[in-house]
Order: structure tokens, then C-alpha cells, then sequence
């Protein structure tokens, strides 16, 4: 499952993962924590879902260049969006889906998240 990040003025999302690190280490989100750095890995504090990883891959990388060709993005492939969330599997995968966006909206002013989408064609019904 993947989830489209939009940054204004931060085309590679730079700022924007930067500004979550900093949120997160100052406590001012306390629902995820970081698993990695590289590539940027956050998993949700609660008991149920720690086994769940979010990966942030950002626009210009090669793996985001794959997820691309691949065909994920889906109708988000233009505009190209900054950053791309990986969701990893697993039974409670759309409830950390649902934090995600929940958090990237919560947070979009001081993150500078300008839009997010979740392309369906690729998820699993």
C-alpha cells in the first residue's frame, strides 16, 4: 500500500522528513516511532501495529523511480509527488494507513504536506 506525499517548495521532501524527525524526537508526535533512518522508517507506537513499517522514499531515488515505472502511483504520477509512503503488509496495514494520513494532516502545516493520495490500483481489495 502506498501513499503520495505532496510538499510544497520541498520537490525531494528533505524538509518535510527532516521537520518529522525533529516533531517526533521533541515528543510533539508521539504516536510513531523511528525504526530507520535510511531509508526513513516510522512504525506506530501502539502494541498492535509495531510490526507494520512506513517507509518514506523520495522523489529522484531510485526506488521511487521503480515504484514510478511500475505503474503505483497511479493517477499521482503527475505532478510527480516529494515523497513516497510505503506501507508494508499485514493484518492491520489500513489502520496504519489511517494514522498516516491522519498524521500527515494533522501536521501538514509545519511539515509543509501540500496534498496527499493514496492510488488504489495497486493495493490489494
Amino acid at each position: 500500500m502506498q501513499v503520495a506525499i505532496y510538499a510544497d517548495r520541498d520537490p525531494g521532501g528533505k524538509k518535510l522528513i527532516a521537520t518529522l524527525q525533529r516533531r517526533l524526537r521533541n515528543e510533539e508526535i508521539r504516536a510513531w516511532q523511528v525504526q530507520k533512518k535510511t531509508p526513513f522508517t516510522l512504525v506506530h507506537s501502539g502494541d498492535r501495529y509495531t510490526k507494520i513499517r512506513v517507509t518514506f522514499v523520495p522523489a529522484g531515488t531510485p526506488t521511487f523511480s521503480r515504484a514510478a515505472r511500475a505503474g503505483t502511483l497511479g493517477a499521482f504520477r503527475n505532478p510527480e509527488p516529494a515523497l513516497l509512503a510505503t506501507i508494508s503488509d499485514g493484518p492491520s496495514a489500513d489502520r496504519v494507513l489511517g494514522f498516516l494520513v491522519g498524521m500527515l494532516t494533522r501536521h501538514a502545516g509545519p511539515l509543509g504536506v501540500s496534498g496527499v493520495g493514496i492510488p488504489l490500483n495497486a493495493s490489494k481489495r
